[in-house]
């Protein structure tokens, strides 16, 4: 089994790894005992770092444990989630996992998790085709999700693919995703293309998830724009009201 390796807020210093894999590496070897109870005795007493060392030595025995062994991946996207670490044993175990079963929804959701986040890496450092295959197999893990259609449109929409970036956020839209700036981005396309309706209806939606607030004066503005073009001035005035400082309507009174 793998260390977890923990960042180092963008340092270069192995330090931080170094230490990580010798706590564990003591945790697993330096004491005696049953180590899944060990592992679930430092779980429940929140010390995440000992709990894996201790799954890792129960799986050195037993590899075929699925329950386990999810346990254990559990414990891992627990400690990424916390502290940070490498993605890369998170995701070879849920590879494993989900090979197993793929109907585990909780390691659909947690693997998905962790490629669109693989993604989102890929896409920041420019590597398109990799953060697109990565985002591609979020979706065939969890296809109901509707989150890594979402970020395949932003990356298409970065990658200068506006149509292939439509096509995504609609199919992401279907699942309906609480992601407000998925209503905002496939309402504008809407509007865009001149189909106000179905631009109103998508932006309405951004005020009433009441998640992002900054999104919302935007999507108030969108909508005056939108209300405005289907003649409805009153409608249109009173979004315009609630709208992004600096938001215009051209003809508007």
């Amino acid at each position: 089994m793998r260390c977890v390796l923990s960042r180092n807020n963008g340092s270069a210093s192995p330090a931080v790894p170094l230490v990580l894999c010798v706590v564990i590496t003591l945790a697993g070897c330096g004491q005696g005992g049953d180590p899944l109870q060990r592992a679930r005795e430092a779980y429940r007493a929140g010390d995440r770092i000992s709990a894996i060392g201790h799954y890792q030595r129960y799986l050195e025995d037993h590899t075929e444990d699925y329950e386990v062994r999810k346990e254990y991946t559990l414990t891992l996207g627990e400690e990424w989630a916390y502290a940070g670490g490498e993605r890369a044993p998170i995701i070879e175990e849920l590879d494993w996992l989900y090979e197993q079963r793929p109907s585990d929804e909780v390691v659909q959701g947690l693997l998905s998790t962790m490629l669109i986040s693989d993604g989102q890496a890929a896409m920041e450092a420019e590597r398109y085709e990799d953060a697109e295959a990565g985002y591609i197999r979020a979706m065939a893990v969890n296809p109901e999700g509707g989150h890594a259609q979402y970020f395949l449109g932003t990356l298409y929409e970065d990658w200068g693919r506006p149509e292939d970036a439509f096509t995504q956020y609609r199919s992401a839209a279907a699942k309906y995703p609480e992601i407000p700036d998925l209503y905002l981005r496939l309402g504008s396309a809407y509007l865009d293309r001149g189909d106000y309706d179905r631009a109103i209806s998508y932006l309405e939606v951004v005020p009433q998830l009441q998640i992002s607030s900054y999104l919302i004066p935007e999507a108030h503005c969108l909508l005056a724009r939108a209300y405005f073009a289907e003649s409805l001035e009153d409608e249109a005035i009173e979004h315009l009201g609630m709208a992004v400082e600096g938001c215009t309507v051209e003809g508007l009174r």
